[in-house]
């Protein structure tokens, strides 16, 4: 796991074997018809607004957005591996046959400068709510570079960790803040968590509640200088040695089957994977924290690939863009998977004029709420570190303790 929040349903293919396969060129049309919302028709007609990036900037139903903008899209979904993003973007030369890429943010600062990102056209004439959508989301950091504007927001949460309630005595409603502590020394859970096997998202977390209590001294929990990264790496060590940790585990699909079978009492996992597990646990049976000491925050942003703005296809991609900051959009995104974005507002708005539950609109008013309580805490993801072959290097020795 980390930050990028992909739940990509092949799990008997590994990342780079799909990436290659998907790649070739005599697997295009093949890899469309596996693909959820893809249709070989779609891809051969050459209308469809064509991308790629994380799963779960999709919707699980692309049809939803064909009916409302009468167009398709073709997207191609990758695993949260920045480095594999920035090389299929670079070496493999995707802005000749793709025309979005949606990652997390991070990229922005290289592939912006470097002319494989667009600049926004901010006042094209179907980027209808730019004006409306708020600064706090339309100008972060992860959407900018130079002073230049390369992104449009899309979703955006706080990752902690899901638990059981009962296993270590919380309140089964949910809004209590629980520690860290809890999960990396909780005697109660001592070989029942699971961690994450990303070294950007687990020794990040692992930083920063070492930070919060006094046991680490370092600026930035996402970015850790050698003597940092090596004071975590051994006290993750020393967590594993001391019988924590029941599991390492690597694919949205794992999160969803330990939590489903209770086989851990907590992990560090995305939200998603809490709502998949109470699907078939029961509402309510796995909680996705609130925590003491903050939460890995994140934004996924839509780049416009530059050699698109020489096709024809301009008015396509940016009324995708513009549906991105929409209320259908934010609507189904909040409730599938409990991500929030701009303009919540029209979400809980959408789902009011096209009769939605009230418990459904309850939920999508929660969502913005629960979202404005995380981003109130530390810390901020950071997918390309400064210091990345560092935290990387601790981190295999941690793996092979």
């Amino acid at each position: 796991m980390t930050s990028g929040k992909t739940d990509t349903p092949n799990v008997n293919m590994s990342r780079r074997d799909f990436m290659s396969t998907l790649l070739s060129v005599t697997a295009v049309g093949a890899a469309a018809s596996m693909m959820p919302g893809l249709t070989q028709q779609a891809w051969a007609a050459g209308q469809a607004v064509k991308g790629y990036g994380v799963t779960t900037a999709q919707l699980k139903d692309w049809s939803i957005m064909s009916k409302s903008l009468g167009i398709d899209v073709d997207y191609t979904p990758t695993n949260a591996d920045i480095g594999v993003f920035m090389r299929d973007v670079m070496s493999n030369n995707l802005g000749a046959t793709h025309d979005i890429f949606i990652f997390d943010g991070g990229s922005e600062d290289l592939l912006g400068p470097e002319g494989y990102y667009a600049e926004i056209v901010e006042d094209h004439p179907e980027l209808k709510l730019w004006e409306r959508t708020d600064d706090s989301w339309k100008r972060a950091a992860y959407l900018r570079a130079n002073d230049k504007q390369y992104g449009v927001p899309v979703i955006g949460n706080g990752d902690a960790f899901g638990y059981f309630p009962a296993a270590i005595d919380a309140n089964p409603n949910g809004l209590d803040e629980i520690p860290w502590t809890t999960f990396f020394e909780g005697e109660k859970v001592k070989g029942k968590v699971a961690i994450d096997r990303s070294w950007l998202q687990s020794m990040s977390e692992t930083a920063n509640f070492l930070k919060h209590h006094g046991r680490l001294e370092v600026e930035d929990p996402a970015d850790l200088p050698p003597e940092a990264a090596r004071a975590v790496a051994d006290y993750l060590v020393e967590r594993k040695k001391a019988g924590q940790f029941r599991t390492i585990f690597t694919a949205f699909e794992e999160q969803v089957q330990l939590l489903s079978n209770k086989e851990v009492d907590m992990i560090n996992c995305w939200e998603p994977a809490t709502k998949e597990a109470n699907n078939s646990l029961g509402a309510g049976s796995v909680i996705y924290a609130f925590t003491v000491e903050g939460y890995y925050l994140w934004g996924h942003g839509a780049n416009v690939a530059a050699a698109a703005m020489d096709r024809d296809n301009v008015d396509n991609i940016y009324k995708l863009l513009n549906y991105f900051l929409s209320g259908e959009y934010r609507a189904y995104q909040a409730k599938e998977r409990g991500y929030a974005g701009p303009n919540m507002d029209l979400g809980v708005q959408y789902a009011i004029d096209n009769g939605w539950s009230q418990q459904d609109i309850d939920n999508l008013k929660w969502t913005e709420e629960k979202v404005k309580r995380k981003f109130q805490k530390p810390f901020y993801c950071k997918v390309v570190p400064d210091n990345a072959s560092v935290m990387e290097e601790e981190w295999q020795r941690f793996l092979n303790a």
